[in-house]
């Protein structure tokens, strides 16, 4: 259970910094111009989304009922 755990933080990080790119590229700017903090915000934030749908569907039951 700890390793499906750790495997869902670790894929909702990645995924999320995924999608900040993509969204970064969409706007049409940079990532040096959009800034470390905002893109490290925005992925923080996208992921802990992804991360409650994984937990959902893996059944990890980290997040309380």
């Amino acid at each position: 259970m700890l390793l499906k755990r750790l495997g869902i933080g670790v894929v909702s990080l990645l995924v999320g910094f995924g999608l900040t790119v993509i969204i970064v590229q969409l706007i049409g700017t940079t990532l040096e111009e959009y800034g470390v903090y905002y893109t490290f915000f925005t992925a923080l934030s996208l992921g802990c989304a992804v991360a409650i749908w994984l937990d959902k569907f893996l059944g990890t039951e980290m997040l309380p009922k």
